[in-house]
């Protein structure tokens, strides 16, 4: 009995629990590892999207100072070359660097090495002393380089950059040029949209040191730049510029900066609800990365083509084509430039009318194959060499004899097409050269018709003598050269648009210019993908000599 009592005593015996206190704790960590799990994982999240956004954004920013480093260096390296080709003319140094030194231009000074030392100089003195033994090595430096060499100009701060650029194959000539670094360390390049989200601070080399401080847009207090910040080098000639950018405020948005506080004040408040909030976590964060794949692969592909923007190659291809068309006597002339809808690259067509003197102007329209920077440097390199040696009285067809060795499209992989061709205002004689060209339209008080020439290879193809073929303008008659893009289409006969080019261009109108316009606007449907470059001039046929004049304006200047 005893035994049997001892059994039920053993069964009805209580089974431990968890007290209410302790339930409670063990929820109570749970929840809080729960949470804090969550909210260490938002906050490692959001550190990793800004830091590749930070990363994509400071690319971009280099991207568009790249582009802008072209706008520098172009100038220079027309300015050599027409100095080759003039051998060292001082005078002509000094009419081309006019467009890009004085103040608020693109350079403050600018100076002309000849073997002999400097021979011309336009702007503001030049910092750089031309005798100090700093100048002689920057020139020294710039005839055996293959890119234009910088150097800081420190008074205390850096106060200026200088720029000098040789030919190592022709180390005659160096163009020595000096940009002048704004007050506040802004230039107008850094107002751009990808600066709009970040601090910055660029330097002359690869040192940040502040010397060498180039732009910024905080107080030179401030710097350096501290907290989360990334760092680019761009090419700067035979130097680099470096860039260093920290954001401004959250670049994911402030509700990415406020997600572990948010989780962080649900968990405390509601424990019981952490699975929930995890599975919301995990969404954010698939989401948050799938937002940041998404916008890192649309910067990438702007990075692919920031750096040749559209407003900065349309900027930079008008400025390779000249400003106006110089007036002649029995003349009126008219002109126009039409950049192409696709992509952002710049074009290689272009157009100069060149007085050679009171009777004979010459003239030339052109089209380099392809598009991008390199286009643009053979088109303007072609521009300066035909202008020169059109000045120097060659005929059109040993101009485009000369220029065929200008251009190689097995090195340059570019050719060019070029209509060269020289008038006499008093006689209305035309004589033309045909490399590759469409022949131009010639309208009279009659009718119209294409000017049959001799074509000849484009440029950059072989080398080989070119023909020319003169003919006769009527008074009243004008002449329209014109490039592809004006009368090509996809999957369309040439006959097609050059019959519509006749059609349009007959039309009765009050002044060329207007006409032209006309032409253009007819020919051209909104979204044209090709560029496009037209001259045109109407001889007027009275037969006055005009009188000698002592300067020349427009394109001769």
């Amino acid at each position: 009995m005893s035994e049997g009592g001892s059994e039920v005593a053993s069964a009805t015996r209580p089974v431990p629990r968890f007290s209410a206190a302790t339930a409670a704790a063990v929820v109570a960590m749970a929840g809080l590892i729960v949470t804090g799990v969550a909210s260490w994982t938002a906050r490692t999240l959001d550190r990793q999207n800004e830091k590749r956004l930070l990363a994509v954004q400071a690319k971009q920013a280099a991207s568009v100072i790249a582009s802008a480093v072209l706008g520098i260096e172009n100038p220079l390296q027309t300015a050599l070359q027409v100095e080759r080709v003039t051998d060292g003319d001082p005078a002509r140094f000094i009419s081309f660097m006019s467009s890009y030194v004085g103040p608020g231009k693109l350079f403050v000074s600018a100076t002309l090495w000849g073997p002999a030392g400097p021979s011309a100089t336009t702007g503001a003195p030049a910092e750089l002393s031309p005798t100090s033994p700093e100048a002689l090595a920057l020139v020294d430096r710039a005839r055996r380089s293959t890119t234009f060499v910088v150097a800081g100009i420190p008074g205390g701060i850096l106060n200026r950059i200088g720029y000098a650029i040789g030919d190592p194959t022709d180390a005659r000539f160096v163009v020595y040029a000096e940009r002048a670094i704004p007050a506040d360390r802004r230039v107008p390049v850094e107002s751009d949209a990808a600066f709009a989200d970040i601090h910055f601070a660029t330097y002359l080399g690869a040192t940040t040191n502040a010397a060498y401080l180039a732009t910024t847009d905080v107080a030179p207090s401030q710097l350096p730049l501290t907290g989360q910040t990334a760092r680019e080098s761009i090419a700067f000639g035979d130097s680099t510029l470096t860039l260093v950018a920290s954001p401004r405020g959250p670049l994911g948005g402030r509700l990415a900066g406020d997600l572990p506080w948010i989780f962080l004040a649900a968990g405390l408040v509601l424990t019981a609800a952490t699975t929930v909030l995890a599975e919301e976590l995990v969404r954010r964060r698939r989401r948050a990365e799938r937002d940041a794949a998404t916008i890192s692969a649309l910067y990438a592909q702007l990075d692919a083509s920031y750096g040749e923007q559209r407003t900065i190659s349309e900027t930079l291809q008008r400025a390779l084509l000249p400003q106006g068309n110089p007036a002649m006597a029995n003349l009126e002339t008219a002109s126009c430039y039409v950049a192409g809808a696709e992509g952002v690259d710049i074009g290689g067509d272009w157009y100069s009318l060149v007085p050679i003197d009171d009777r004979r102007f010459g003239f030339v329209v052109g089209d380099v194959s392809g598009r991008g920077v390199e286009a643009a440097a053979i088109m303007a390199r072609l521009r300066f060499t035909i202008r020169a040696y059109l000045l120097e009285g060659h005929l059109p067809d040993a101009v485009l004899e000369m220029c065929s060795r200008q251009v190689d499209i097995t090195g340059d992989g570019h050719f060019a097409t070029v209509l060269v061709g020289v008038g006499d205002v008093v006689t209305g004689r035309i004589t033309i050269a045909n490399a590759g060209h469409l022949n131009p339209l010639v309208l009279t008080p009659d009718g119209s018709h294409i000017v049959e020439t001799p074509v000849g290879p484009p440029l950059g193809t072989i080398t080989t003598p070119y023909a020319a073929a003169s003919f006769q303008l009527a008074p009243g008659s004008t002449l329209f050269a014109f490039t592809d893009g004006l009368v090509e289409r996809r999957h369309e006969d040439i006959e097609r648009g050059l019959a519509r080019l006749a059609d349009a261009a007959a039309a009765p109108a009050a002044t060329l210019e207007a006409r032209v316009t006309r032409v253009v606007d007819a020919l051209t449907p909104r979204g044209a993908e090709d560029d496009l470059a037209v001259l045109a001039f109407t001889w007027s046929g009275d037969g006055a000599v005009p009188a000698p004049s002592a300067e020349l304006s427009g394109e001769a200047r």
